[in-house]
C-alpha cells in the first residue's frame, strides 16, 4: 500500500514536533507524567505543528543566541 506524499508532508513534521515536545516533557521533573491533560496537550502540539513548531524553534534559537552573548 502506497502512502500519498501529501500525507507525509503533514505526518513527518508532526511526528518530529511531537518528539521534540515529548523529550522536553520527559525531562521536566515538575510535570506530572500521570496527568491525562499533559499527554493530551502533547498530542495537540503535534497535530498543530504548523503553529507550534515555529515557536519551538524560535525559542530555542533565542536561547542559543542569548547564551552566546553571556559567554562572550
Amino acid at each position: 500500500m502506497r502512502v500519498p506524499m501529501s500525507y507525509l508532508y503533514y505526518a513527518v513534521p508532526a511526528g518530529i514536533t511531537f518528539l521534540i515536545a515529548l523529550v522536553a516533557f520527559l525531562k521536566d521533573t515538575g510535570a506530572s507524567k500521570a496527568s491525562v491533560f499533559n499527554w493530551l496537550f502533547l498530542v495537540v502540539v503535534g497535530l498543530l505543528w504548523p503553529l507550534t513548531l515555529p515557536f519551538i524553534v524560535g525559542k530555542r534559537l533565542l536561547s542559543l543566541f542569548q547564551s552566546e552573548k553571556i559567554e562572550a
